[in-house]
C-alpha cells in the first residue's frame, strides 16, 4: 500500500486582533537598535588617531643584523620587519617616556 506524503501547510494566520490599525503602525515605527560598548567608546574618542605611512632608511648591514635575528626565531614566533620596527619604536616610546616622567 502506497502512502502519500503530508502537504505542507500554510503559516497560520494571525487573529483579528493582530491585524488592526493600531498595531500595524506600531510595528511599521520599528525600535530602537542597542550601541555595542566598543561603538559607544568610538564616539567619546574626540580625537581620532589616524594611521599614518612614511618612508624611512635603514643601513643594509642593520636590516641584515634584523634578519638574523628572525631567523633565529622559530617559524610560528617570527614576527614581520615592519611590526619589528614598530615594536622597537615603541618600547624606544616607552623608555622615553618614563625617563622624562622620572624626573
Amino acid at each position: 500500500m502506497a502512502t502519500k506524503k503530508p502537504k505542507l501547510g500554510l503559516p497560520p494566520t494571525p487573529p483579528a486582533s493582530l491585524s488592526n490599525a493600531a498595531m500595524q503602525e506600531m510595528i511599521n515605527k520599528g525600535g530602537s537598535v542597542l550601541e555595542s560598548p566598543v561603538a559607544a567608546a568610538a564616539k567619546i574618542t574626540p580625537e581620532e588617531d589616524k594611521l599614518k605611512s612614511f618612508t624611512f632608511k635603514i643601513y643594509e648591514s642593520e636590516l641584515a643584523q634584523i634578519r638574523a635575528i628572525q631567523d633565529t626565531l622559530p617559524k610560528r614566533d617570527r614576527i614581520s620587519i615592519h611590526d619589528f620596527v614598530l615594536a622597537a619604536v615603541k618600547e624606544k616610546i616607552g623608555k622615553m617616556t618614563k625617563k622624562s616622567n622620572s624626573k
